[in-house]
Order: structure tokens, then C-alpha cells, then sequence
């Protein structure tokens, strides 16, 4: 395995030669990393996570700062000629970033030595030449003796571990979720069809072969998203399952020509580089249907996964003997994920307005076909939740009207369910309702992680938060890279008041998705809770530079930090709110956000006022008011009469058992 430990030092320097050559550009940031690397941010993201435990963000401050201290070596230049030159566009901002990875400040590190990074190896500091015999200089050679023993019984204890850590048979030991045996990874299968425009018939197959795995509760399946990341990545079979923590990997393809259909599938053993089985299915288009199932059973059996007899009915159980319900369902269903596609960057109105049209010709095709009309609940709700329909709770009615549809043809429809629960909860607030769905839905596939989104996100309404945590974990496991997810993650450690642990997940959620609004507020908040004021005030000036008058308002943050600390950011933010409100989260003088702030600067009264106000609103925010019961920001107010009375109004009084403070 020591090759795959070079395949990685090689990756980490390709990485670092292109931030090096940009160094002077303190705009160049991940985007552009990306960009130059020639992966997607998701991949770049979770390989660079795999090998260093860094993300992105860190990787390029690293590499600057190491720079910066061999250039501080040199002694040529002075500190805020350096600060420019390795792309820190403040001198003051340099020095502090410095002086937290360091240890020391940029003056003090001219004359500090720094074993492993300073000198660099095998350079002609790093080993002083002194003139053979020479008396003065045997204290000198001595403690270089000493010191090249020493750097070798390191390096020697270093390669140990690293060779234990990639040996076959312990790397995976060692990994969070360990792969076992019962694990396995279903990569985008390869359209050999001649016609890009088929991509969609091959997609679909391999999603439904991944669905049927998902049903067997004897085996852990990496989820859709996850294995899309991986649909262009130059890697081998064994590193990708290296990187999402599985035993095994099932590689396929799909050649379509004409009424004809070859799915050509095998599957290997990763940790043991082994080939355990391959086979090619021939079909007639209309015969195609039960291909998946019979594939999905095949893969278990090799891997001695104990199938039940309930899962097995479930498993073969075909929606629709209609090839033209299901090809149309296949496009729609294209469309629907690639309108949440990769990290879900690009949701667009269009691809789920066309994935509509489709479903409705599979249902016109095939009227008793369940899975199609619980895809078009899905498309509906979307288009609602994003904004994108309008009136707003038209579009939930609808997506309703389709999973009732679904759920009258099949009473197990795990999608279905899940549609049902989120739209009672949101926005009609029946959160026991709900609540019921959602974990019908998981009973059905534990492992599906919209409906395990749905059902964290209520456990934030309701709590407890200990539930929270096990429900985010679950879904952490299913879809670690999607930004939702760890924004998300974030939210709910803020939630458990572990501000640091919400600042990691913050930054890979940055890396996914770098112009996220919500996530930038995550930033703000947890560096104000931390007591990290310069932090909090740097990231309250990056929120509001989208606005024309950022300078402005930069200047009026900057005094407003420098004359009350953390406090007067708040102080800040309601005096925008209350006397110019911008057209954006937490600054367009809603009254909830006005209240929230208010409770940072321990004001009961303005906060239950403000609180107050936001009742008589059409739009109370309720994403985030309907939180009030579980966020902790509020627990000094937890027993005032006032606060007790807006908690009873918003049908939150089960749910209202934190400790005041």
C-alpha cells in the first residue's frame, strides 16, 4: 500500500504547486482551486478530507503560511511585504493567522526553529557544514548527531504508523464506520449506448439496483449523492471505497440499442482488491423491468447479507410492466435529481417544471404506477419550497394530491410517506402528524436520507436534542457531502452549544457550497458565542458586501466592534433592522430577527416584544421561530410569563422543556 500513500503525497503537491503559483492573489480561494485542479469541489473536498483531514479553505491559508515562514527565514523582506506577497491582503490579518498556526509571531519566528517545516529536508540549512577537526564546532556536531538520531527515530515511528494505517486489513479498522463486510458503494453506471441523450436509461437502472439494496437492513449502502460525486473521478474502485468507508463496490453499464437492453454488472471486494462476481443481463426493453431486483438479490447473496422474507417481497415487487410509464418516469426522475445535482448547486425551476411533464405522461401511461405519482409529489414540493410556485401552499396541496394518489396503489412507498410527512409539517405545523410519516418512511428505508433531513429537521422543533444528534449522525452517515447536510449539522451543534464542532461543520459546508447566506449567519453567530469578536465583525462585513453600500456599512461595523466589542454588533444589526432594513436574512427589519438580536444583548423585554410583533405577521419566519422551544438563546427568558404565552400561541408547549437560565 505504499503506493497509495504516494498517489496521496502526490495529489497534496499538485494541490499546493497551483496554490503557490497563485500565491500573490489573495482572491484566489477555492473556487478557483477547483477550477485548476480539474475535480469537483465535492471530490476535491472529500479526497483532500480523507488524506489530511483538512478542508480546502485550509489547505490554501497552510500553504500560504508556510510560505510565508520560509520567506521570514530569508530575512529579506519585511513582515508586511511578505503578508502581500504570500496573498494576505492585511498585514495585521497575516500576523494573526500566523501567530494561530504558529504558535509565535512573524518577528519571533525569524529566530524560533521549527522541526518539520524549518529548514526545509535535505536543504544546506539544515545540516551546517563545520571544517573537519575543528574544536569549536564539536558541540555543534554533536547536537546535530543528536538531532539527526532524534528526526530519524520520528521518522522511523512516523512510516511505522503510516504503514500501519494503509496496511489492507487496519486502514479500514481505523476508520469512523469501519467498511465492513456488509458495506458497499453502487457507482453511476457507464452509458455505452453511443447516445449521451440515454444517460438518463442508465442512471435510472443503477438508482433502482441502489434502492433495492438500500430495502436489505443487513446491509449499508452509500447513499445516491455520495456515489454521484465519484461519476468522473480518475480513481480506482478501491480508493473511492477507501473514501466513503466501504467494503465494496458495484461497477456497472448499460447498452441500449433499440427495443434491446445489456446491464452488464460486477462487483469487487475493495479492501482485498477482489474480483467476487460480474455478469451480463440481455433483455427486451419491456422485459427490462425486473432486472434490478434480480441484480439486487444476486449482489446480497454474494455478500451473505440475510435478507427477511418482507424485504425480499419488497425487493421484487415491480411498480409497472409498462415500458413506456417507466422510461418517462426515468427521464422525469433524470431531471428531478439533476435539478438537485452534485452538491445540489444548480436547483433550477426549469428541470423540475420538465420532470413534471414526464411524470405525468408515465402516469397517463400506466395510471396504477405508485413510484410516479410519489416522484410528482417530490417535484411539487420542491418547486413550493424553493419558491418557485406560486400561490405557495397551491403547489404543497398539490404535491399532497400525489402522495395520497401514491399512497392508495402502495401503502409502503417510503418517498411517498416522507412527501406527506415534510408537507404537514411544513407549513401546516401538525408536527405529531408528521412526525408519524416520517418514521413510517424510515421504517420502510431507514437509510433514506430526505426523509431522515425531514425528520432531524423536526427533532429540532421538538426535541430532545440528544435524538437530534443520533437522527443528524444517521444522517451524516447516508449524505456526508451535501451542503444541506452540513449546514444542517452545523445548526444542530449550535443548538448543543458546541461552537467549535459547529464551526467545522460550517467550513465544509462553505467548501460545498461557498455562497450559502445561511451558512455565512452560522459563521457570525458561533464566532459571537466563542467571545471571537474580530472574527464575528470580519464575517458580519463579508454578509453585508453584497449590498452597494458595504463600504459604508463595513466602516459603521468596524466602529461599532471597536466601541462595544461583540455587543455593539448586535447593536448594529438592530439599528439597520429598525431604521434602514436591507433586503436580506436577519437585516430586512423583520421583527423575529430584531428579537433574536436583542436576546444576544440579554434584553427580555425587547426580545418578547419584538417576538410579540412577529405573531401578527403573515410570515413569521417560521424556519426559524418555530425553533424558539429548543434554541438556547432564548433560555434566559424560558420562564417569563410572556415568552410561556408566545410558546402556547405557536402549539409549541409539549415541546418547551429546557432548563431556564
Amino acid at each position: 500500500m505504499a503506493e497509495l500513500y504516494s498517489s496521496d503525497q502526490a495529489f497534496i503537491k499538485k494541490l499546493t504547486d497551483i496554490v503557490l503559483n497563485h500565491l500573490h492573489n489573495e482572491r484566489f480561494g477555492v473556487r478557483e482551486l477547483v477550477l485548476e485542479a480539474g475535480l469537483s469541489r465535492s471530490v476535491l473536498h472529500r479526497r483532500l478530507h480523507a488524506i489530511n483531514n483538512q478542508n480546502i479553505s485550509q489547505l490554501i491559508r497552510e500553504t500560504r503560511l508556510k510560505k510565508a515562514l520560509e520567506l521570514l527565514k530569508e530575512d529579506q523582506l519585511s513582515v508586511s511585504e511578505i503578508a502581500y506577497q504570500v496573498g494576505f491582503g492585511s498585514p495585521a490579518y497575516f500576523s494573526k493567522c500566523f501567530h494561530e498556526f504558529f504558535g509565535c509571531t512573524p518577528i519571533e519566528a525569524k529566530t524560533r526553529d521549527f522541526p518539520g517545516l524549518w529548514p526545509p529536508p535535505g536543504s544546506a540549512e539544515e545540516l551546517p557544514a563545520a571544517p573537519q577537526g575543528s574544536e569549536e564546532n564539536i558541540p555543534r556536531k554533536r547536537k546535530n548527531n543528536f538531532l539527526i538520531t532524534a528526526i530519524t527515530i520520528s521518522l522511523a515511528a512516523v512510516l511505522w504508523l503510516l504503514f500501519s494505517y494503509f496496511k489492507p486489513d487496519h486502514r479500514f479498522s481505523l476508520l469512523r464506520g469501519a467498511a465492513d463486510q456488509a458495506s458497499i458503494v453502487v457507482l453511476p453506471f457507464k452509458n455505452f449506448s453511443g447516445d449521451s441523450d440515454n444517460q438518463y436509461f442508465a442512471d435510472g437502472i443503477m438508482e433502482d439496483i441502489l434502492n433495492d439494496l438500500n430495502r436489505i437492513s443487513n446491509l449499508r449502502v452509500i447513499s445516491r449523492t455520495t456515489a454521484e460525486y465519484y461519476r468522473n473521478a480518475n480513481l480506482s474502485a478501491g480508493e473511492i471505497a477507501r473514501e466513503v468507508k466501504a467494503r465494496n463496490v458495484l461497477e456497472g453499464s448499460v447498452r441500449r440499442q433499440g427495443n434491446l437492453v445489456r446491464v452488464s454488472v460486477q462487483l469487487i471486494d475493495a479492501r482485498r482488491d477482489q474480483h467476487l462476481w460480474s455478469e451480463h443481463y440481455d433483455r427486451e426493453l419491456r422485459d427490462v423491468l425486473g432486472v434490478q431486483s434480480e441484480i439486487a438479490l444476486a449482489v446480497a447473496h454474494k455478500l451473505k447479507a440475510v435478507i427477511s422474507e418482507e424485504e425480499k417481497i419488497q425487493i421484487e415487487k415491480v411498480s409497472t410492466q409498462n415500458p413506456l410509464a417507466y422510461d418517462s418516469y426515468l427521464r422525469g426522475r433524470f431531471l428531478l435529481h439533476k435539478a438537485n445535482s452534485e452538491q445540489r448547486y444548480d436547483i433550477n425551476r426549469e428541470g423540475l417544471m420538465t420532470s413534471l411533464q414526464y411524470f405525468s405522461k408515465a402516469i397517463e401511461a400506466d395510471p396504477g404506477f405508485s413510484e410516479a405519482y410519489a416522484a410528482m409529489a417530490n417535484a411539487w414540493f420542491n418547486l413550493s419550497a424553493w419558491g418557485w410556485y406560486q400561490p405557495y401552499f397551491e403547489g404543497i396541496q398539490n404535491a399532497r394530491k400525489y402522495t395520497e394518489k401514491a399512497l392508495a396503489l402502495d401503502p409502503d412507498c417510503s418517498e411517498a410517506h416522507t412527501i406527506k410527512g415534510v408537507s404537514l409539517i411544513w407549513p401546516e405545523r401538525k408536527f405529531e402528524a408528521g412526525r408519524a410519516e416520517l418514521l413510517k418512511a424510515l421504517s420502510l428505508n431507514p437509510r433514506f436520507p430526505m426523509a431522515l433531513q425531514g425528520y432531524t429537521q423536526l427533532l429540532m422543533i421538538t426535541g430532545p436534542m440528544e435524538q437530534t444528534r443520533e437522527y443528524m449522525n444517521r444522517l451524516l452517515e447516508a449524505e456526508p457531502y451535501f451542503w444541506v447536510t452540513q449546514t444542517l449539522n452545523a445548526w444542530v451543534y449550535y443548538f448543543e452549544e458546541k461552537h467549535d464542532k459547529a464551526l467545522e461543520a460550517c467550513l465544509m459546508a462553505r467548501d460545498l457550497k461557498p455562497d450559502f447566506n445561511d451558512n455565512q449567519w452560522l459563521f457570525f453567530l458561533n464566532y459571537a458565542k466563542l467571545g471571537e469578536g474580530e472574527k464575528a465583525c470580519r464575517q458580519l462585513q463579508e454578509i453585508i458586501l453584497r449590498f452597494p453600500e458595504a463600504a459604508q456599512y463595513a466602516d459603521e461595523i468596524e466602529v461599532a466592534y471597536q466601541q462595544a466589542g461583540i455587543p455593539g454588533l448586535f447593536e448594529w444589526l438592530i439599528d439597520v433592522n429598525q431604521t434602514r432594513p436591507l433586503p436580506g436574512q436577519g437585516l430586512s427589519g423583520h421583527p423575529y430577527f430584531i428579537g433574536w438580536w436583542y436576546a444576544f444583548l440579554g434584553d427580555a423585554d425587547q426580545t418578547i416584544f419584538w417576538f410579540q410583533k412577529n405573531m401578527e405577521q403573515q410570515n413569521r419566519v417560521g424556519h426559524y421561530f418555530n425553533l424558539i422551544a429548543t434554541n438556547p438563546d432564548f433560555d434566559f427568558i424560558r420562564n417569563d410569563p410572556r415568552f410561556l404565552a408566545l410558546i402556547e400561541e405557536n402549539g409549541l408547549a409539549p415541546y418547551h422543556y429546557r432548563a431556564s437560565r
